[in-house]
């Protein structure tokens, strides 16, 4: 960690006990030829915390996420696992638990329940389902769980003569601040929410008892974020049927004694991480595949994980739409798409990926000619063929049906040298800060969608150029530092001196 705020972050934190919690923690272990090896978690949350973690000897609660995971906490007391074994910099206690439990937590109640429902995915005439099974997973998976996270940050924070600063990540330790309060008291929590949180009624398919402790729960914290105002004020709507008071202009809700800040914090990319990888000889050795795919094509890219969320299957059924209405363009453009499946062992999303599959090869087998493959598909993408995608694309498509932030259009456009344009979701919560240089969409419009493709494609150079331009310089005001030190300023606002 390098940056301007960095010293005054330090010296605010110097006397405090750092403990940050989150169901995926920094690191993640797996088994090779007998042997435990561990590798680093992605994503801006780690590489933004763990600087900090390592120069306050800090410590990170996550859960055992992986069988690995479990047998090398049980080899540590209370599970609480040193990183690394010698010299330790920072300590990883991990929660475990039976995989029962933890199916129910994370595959019934997190996701797909109050994923679908932040995201707006139900087919509310259909789905979802809440059976007995749902009320079962709540009582046994999620609620445990969440008692389970609380009862380390307890002992986390008795560990030493230090002040403790708790900063909880996201939607699966809803409950667990008020957990933590009925034992701790007057201590300062803090939470920051990655997803969406959406309008009063659509929360209101969560049964009340639920609804009513994942609010007490999230009231309990001193401080509450989100990436954009709108989650803000859909948060403090939900609130109202529960709490005493309210006030919008303040963004304050008092509830049980407690006075919660609620805020907006936009997350942003690692700027000098993201261009200095993009001129690395490893994205450079990826750049070829990239480059090959392309041809003299005009290049179509995205990347998302296989998730619901993402609408990928309404981006191929527009570009298969664009090329009927421009058969002119058949020929010419070439749709590459990276990405990764991801929780296959829920039912919902392993039929999504079998779809997108379908979708892929439905489109390939209509248009494709000997020399012409419409769609490109490269599952399983490392990061660094993501990068050389990035560099290398005439439009970028990111059309999620709901998204918290999505930094994918923030990456890409930081490093992109083709002057690509960007199709963007106006549900994307990026979309608040790059609208005025984006074509815009409506996920669920599939014809505005092919029609954006057709705006991309005969958009004139000077307008492509200007409009990367002004994202570019939007992108590299506000990185994911301003991000992480705007929450600590409001911390050393907000904490108690004693």
């Amino acid at each position: 960690m390098n940056y301007p705020q960095q010293k005054k972050i330090l010296n605010f934190l110097e006397d405090k006990n750092l403990i940050v919690v989150s169901n995926r923690g920094p690191i993640e272990f797996y088994k090779k030829e007998n042997e435990f090896k561990m590798k680093r978690g992605a994503g801006g949350l780690v590489s933004t915390l763990l600087p900090l973690m390592e120069a306050l000897n800090g410590t990170w609660i996550a859960s055992a996420m992986t069988l690995a995971d479990a047998e090398v906490a049980r080899q540590f007391p209370d599970n609480r696992v040193p990183i690394p074994e010698k010299d330790t910099k920072f300590w990883v206690p991990f929660v475990v638990v039976n995989r029962d439990q933890y199916e129910d937590y994370y595959s019934v109640i997190s996701n797909p329940l109050l994923w679908f429902v932040q995201h707006y995915m139900w087919d509310n005439p259909y789905t979802p389902n809440i059976d007995e099974d749902i009320h079962s997973a709540w009582k046994n998976g999620y609620v445990y769980l969440n008692k389970k996270f609380a009862e380390k940050v307890i002992e986390e924070s008795k560990r030493n003569h230090k002040d403790p600063l708790i900063m909880l990540q996201d939607y699966h330790l809803y409950l667990c601040p008020s957990f933590i309060r009925e034992k701790l008291g007057d201590i300062f929590l803090s939470q920051f929410i990655h997803i969406p949180w959406p309008q009063s009624e659509y929360f209101h398919i969560i049964p009340e008892y639920m609804r009513k402790a994942i609010i007490e729960g999230m009231l309990s914290n001193n401080i509450l974020g989100f990436h954009i105002p709108r989650y803000v004020t859909n948060f403090i709507q939900c609130c109202e049927e529960f709490v005493d008071k309210v006030n919008y202009d303040k963004g304050t809700i008092w509830h049980n004694g407690i006075c919660t800040y609620v805020k907006s914090y936009p997350i942003s990319v690692d700027y000098n991480n993201i261009t200095q990888m993009a001129n690395s000889k490893d994205v450079a050795a990826r750049e070829k595949l990239v480059k090959d795919i392309k041809g003299e094509n005009f290049l179509i890219y995205r990347t998302d994980r296989a998730d619901l969320s993402k609408n990928i299957i309404r981006g191929f059924k527009a570009y298969d739409l664009f090329l009927k209405n421009h058969p002119e363009y058949q020929g010419k453009v070439k749709f590459l798409s990276t990405g990764k499946p991801t929780r296959q062992q829920i039912s919902e999303y392993k039929e999504y990926y079998n779809q997108i599959q379908q979708a892929i090869h439905e489109i390939n087998q209509k248009y494709a000619t000997a020399d012409w493959k419409p769609v490109e598909c490269i599952f399983k993408a490392d990061y660094n063929l993501v990068v050389a995608a990035f560099k290398n694309y005439d439009c970028l498509i990111v059309n999620p049906i709901a998204d918290g932030m999505n930094i994918v259009p923030k990456e890409a456009s930081t490093v992109n040298e083709c002057d690509g344009s960007l199709i963007l979701s106006e549900n994307a919560g990026c979309y608040e800060e790059l609208k005025e240089h984006v074509i815009s969409v409506n996920p669920f419009d599939i014809k505005e969608t092919a029609d954006a493709f057709y705006e991309a494609i005969t958009m004139s150079s000077a307008d492509r150029k200007s409009r990367l331009n002004r994202m570019q310089k939007i992108i590299s005001r506000r990185t994911i530092y301003h991000w992480i030190s705007e929450q600590f300023e409001d911390f050393e606002k907000l904490m108690p001196e004693k």
